[in-house]
């Protein structure tokens, strides 16, 4: 199943190189047949990694497949995936005799896109202001990513959702909606309503009472041990954190959160 899930490519001298080979957390959320899917928990396990991949290997596979990737404000999108697919970019065209004779991918920079010669694309955008969040609602994708979708706003967050509606060009997906994301953050209650306790306030959202479908809403919990590339060291750096923001970020824990009354309390 990783290899089915990775991507590689001939190397130096013609050698089989992998350039993405997901450990099997990664392809838990890859495969998942969900229209919509939480990946969160923990920081490293590699969320936002595999959700960029996940789509590369769906961009090269099919032709016109258009996703949208977002963080919530620009800088935020500069220093992520937008700075990780420039260097990408390098990976997916292959060997360097093929780079210029038949890219495979080109990251336009000034565009914020990642543009494939069989017309798919990946677009990178931000939430930082109303009128970034109504351009994204004017258009449909086939697949599309908040990172670090907690730190939205609850109700911009789930009406992108609504966005992802179109169905794969291989006909195999309906419209996927990922969020890649640790707890904390204004759309933390929401998410762990939606996708971890399957219980939304109807009285918020009264048209969903009938229509809501907890098989649709997954969760795939990310937990540091998950990445075994991981610098050993990173756990002990996360020591200097307030407990709560600790077992945020360590454990992946979304029933903790600031000014929590009874700060002991754990669920059984």
């Amino acid at each position: 199943r990783q290899q089915a899930h990775g991507l590689g490519g001939a190397g130096a001298g013609g050698a089989w190189t992998w350039l993405y080979g997901p450990t099997p957390k990664q392809v838990e959320f890859d495969a998942c047949p969900a229209r919509y899917v939480l990946y969160g928990g923990a920081a490293g396990p590699g969320k936002s990694h595999a959700a960029r991949w996940a789509l590369y290997r769906r961009c090269l596979r099919q032709p016109g497949y258009e996703a949208l990737i977002l963080r919530r404000t620009f800088p935020e999108l500069e220093k992520t995936h937008l700075r990780r697919m420039a260097a990408e970019e390098w990976d997916l065209n292959g060997r360097p005799a093929d780079r210029k004779s038949r890219p495979h991918a080109e990251f336009v920079e000034s565009k914020r896109l990642m543009r494939f010669t069989n017309g798919s694309m990946i677009e990178c955008g931000h939430m930082d202001d109303a009128a970034a969040v109504s351009k994204y609602l004017s258009t449909e994708y086939h697949c599309i990513v908040p990172d670090e979708g907690s730190t939205f706003e609850p109700n911009p967050l789930l009406e992108l959702s609504t966005r992802a509606r179109r169905v794969s060009p291989d006909g195999t997906e309906k419209g996927k909606f990922w969020v890649v994301s640790n707890p904390g953050g204004p759309a933390s209650a929401t998410l762990l309503d939606f996708f971890i306790d399957h219980q939304p306030d109807f009285d918020a959202y009264p048209k969903l009472r009938d229509k809501y479908d907890p098989a649709q809403w997954v969760f795939v919990p990310g937990r540091l041990d998950d990445n075994p590339y991981l610098d050993p060291e990173y756990e002990a750096s996360l020591a200097v954190l307030q407990p709560w923001r600790y077992e945020q970020l360590r454990n992946g824990d979304w029933r903790v959160f600031s000014g929590q009354f009874f700060s002991e309390w754990q669920e059984r």
